[in-house]
């Protein structure tokens, strides 16, 4: 376990020592590549700048069209009313003149009238341009029944009606041309229209682009501003690359030199001694008897003696 540690913290060491080498060794070739990324990033906001020059000019050029296009489109609009207006006036004029016809003089002709409705249809009838003697000729025929009206009533009534038939073909021409003048001025409305909404989509997408080339223009300041950043930061991060490296070195000399070594001469005192062949004792042997032991046995008789 304690030998497992300590392989896991030199190796940590000895990565240290690494990455700080190589920082410190490729120097030059990371001072080449931040000085690419200035001059890279120096050319992308020049290019986002005349980017945003360019969309600044279109959209002031769409903005200009779409104003000019307004114009006509409000000339358009207010021809086409003023016209149709007139177109509705005309129209109502001509339903006045077939309801005076129709209502008004055609049940004096057939009956004779009275000067409430004959009043009422000079006044129509003067509305529309009749000729004042024949409105004031038409008065006699009209107040008297059909079987009193003598030859020359016959003759005003006759002339009042050519007129009218007239009036009523001046109508139905008007009427036409009327109808065909609306659809021109519709027709003109609309184009009018069509190129507005043309220069308004123009407009708005040259303000999306606009904006597009804007926070482009941003980035690419920011962008430039780091890199330079990052150029000048070299030398220091350089520097604390080196002074890294040295106190990695000392740490891991320190290591060895302490930790490791105390551990190393701890292991070998630890360590359990060869295993040494043991001498067989000798073997045991049987008491001899006494004169094979050079020992007299000792002599009673004697003894007493």
């Amino acid at each position: 376990m304690v030998a497992t540690t300590l392989a896991d913290s030199e190796s940590v060491l000895l990565e240290d020592i690494a990455s700080a080498e190589a920082t410190v060794n490729g120097g030059g070739d990371e001072k080449s590549r931040r000085e690419a990324a200035v001059v890279s990033a120096e050319q992308n906001l020049q290019v986002c700048q005349e980017t945003l020059q360019e969309k600044q000019t279109l959209k002031a050029q769409t903005l200009d069209k779409l104003k000019a296009a307004l114009e006509p489109l409000k000339e358009a609009q207010a021809k086409q009313q003023d016209g149709d207006a007139k177109g509705d006036d005309l129209e109502k004029a001509k339903e006045a003149f077939a309801a005076a016809r129709s209502e008004l003089l055609m049940p004096m002709k057939e009956a004779g009238g009275s000067k409430r409705p004959l009043h009422n249809l000079a006044k129509q009838l003067k509305a529309v341009h009749i000729e004042d003697s024949l409105l004031e000729a038409m008065e006699l025929p009209l107040l008297k029944k059909p079987e009193q009206r003598g030859d020359f009533d016959a003759v005003i009534l006759e002339q009042l009606d050519l007129q009218l038939s007239e009036k009523d073909l001046a109508f139905e021409s008007k009427l036409k041309e009327a109808a065909s003048a609306k659809e021109e001025r519709a027709a003109a409305v609309r184009a009018a229209q069509d190129a507005h909404d043309t220069a308004k989509e123009a407009s708005e997408a040259a303000a999306e682009e606009l904006k597009a080339a804007k926070d482009a223009e941003s980035a690419a300041k920011a962008s430039s501003v780091e890199a330079h950043r990052a150029a000048k930061s070299l030398t220091s991060e350089l520097a604390d690359a080196a002074q890294q490296l040295d106190t990695a070195r000392q740490r891991l000399e320190a290591f060895r030199s302490g930790p490791l070594v105390c551990f190393n001469e701890l292991l070998e005192r630890s360590a359990p001694l060869p295993e040494q062949e043991r001498e067989e004792p000798p073997a045991e042997t049987p008491d001899a008897p006494a004169a094979e032991s050079g020992a007299a046995a000792p002599d009673v008789t004697d003894s007493k003696a």
